[in-house]
């Protein structure tokens, strides 16, 4: 079984429980299997600060009262926070409660799938199977700068109204009327800077960077290859990619080939930067003494105001990969 719009969920999930944690570490299981990545923490021990700004999605298991304060004391904008979902100790509801249209409605659909659960939806674009603006920038990699107009495109679809597309060749997979043109009253465009339609919504492509590690025996080909795969599982292109770096000198070949430049890092800087979001240090590289290698570089090389956006991943257990956006 697959779950393609959980697998977009590149920065994992964080996992709350209250006083029962049996659905909480089930639904954990079930997203390892499917390579989601995803952390427990119990409600007590948890650092939401951290947790709000480090995962794509925030998953309580506990009542739904409980869950809504918290939410309350941490959430800042519709654009910066995470989806949020409900569950119930039993496991039988699943209920969205913030970022509905980034993510939140399609995640809670998936995961209800996978405990045998009634998913609660109640946003009118997912009632009229209608990609969001929200759900459509995160398919192309971008950011949205004028998160204000977003309801105008929204209302325009659930009329029925056709939205024009610029600055893409193709249309990603989305439901409604959106189109490749310019003869719409209302429109999506996606370039580096924001125009002054006031019926447009507009997306900035992300500028990316690309953290390898690697086992000293890798060939070239493998890491190429890790690399492609990992741009592949975020929809994104090489063309989006600023730097690759990695504390192997091997990977520099890779990047050239690939017409990228590559910066090459020390173990010692590696393990002196310093990150909320890093994920945990692995057993095996507690044996080598290193912190964390792909998350870090990718973190490193993208500068001031880098955000991680792909965890790093395995590739045939030789290579793992990291992405981050830069200057987010």
């Amino acid at each position: 079984m697959t779950i393609p719009n959980m697998e977009r969920a590149w920065r994992g999930f964080a996992i709350v429980y209250a006083s029962k944690n049996n659905i909480a570490e089930r639904l954990c299981e079930e997203m390892k299997k499917r390579e989601v990545p995803c952390s427990l923490f119990s409600y007590k021990e948890a650092d939401f600060e951290n947790i709000w700004k480090c995962y794509d999605g925030i998953i309580f298991t506990m009542a739904l009262s409980g869950a809504v304060r918290t939410v309350c004391k941490y959430a800042q904008s519709k654009d910066k926070d995470p989806a949020v979902i409900a569950i119930d100790d039993e496991g039988k509801f699943v209920i969205p409660i913030l970022g509905a249209h980034w993510g939140a409605n399609e995640y809670a659909e998936e995961i209800a799938r996978l405990l045998d659960s009634t998913p609660v939806i109640t946003t009118a674009s997912e009632l009229s199977n209608i990609t969001s603006v929200e759900e459509f920038a995160k398919l192309i990699n971008c950011k949205i700068l004028n998160v204000e107009n977003i309801v105008k495109i929204t209302s325009a679809l659930l009329r029925g109204e056709e939205v024009c597309v610029k600055g893409l060749k193709a249309l990603p997979k989305v439901k409604g009327k959106y189109k490749i043109g310019d003869d719409c009253k209302y429109f999506v465009i996606i370039g580096e800077n924001q125009g002054n339609n006031d019926n447009a919504v507009y997306l900035r492509p992300l500028k990316l960077s690309i953290g390898i590690g690697s086992k000293i025996e890798t060939d070239e080909r493998t890491i190429e290859e890790a690399i492609l795969f990992a741009l592949n599982k975020i929809n994104a292109d090489i063309t989006q990619v600023e730097v690759i770096s990695s504390v192997r000198e091997k990977v520099r070949k890779v990047a050239e080939k690939l017409g990228v430049k590559f910066r090459l890092l020390s173990i010692d800087e590696v393990n002196s930067f310093k990150d909320e979001c890093l994920s945990p240090q692995s057993e095996k590289l507690k044996e080598l003494g290193i912190r964390n290698v792909a998350e870090a570089c990718a973190l490193i090389s993208a500068g001031k105001n880098a955000k991680l956006i792909l965890r790093k991943i395995p590739y045939k257990g030789e290579v793992t990969v990291s992405i981050a956006s830069i200057g987010d």
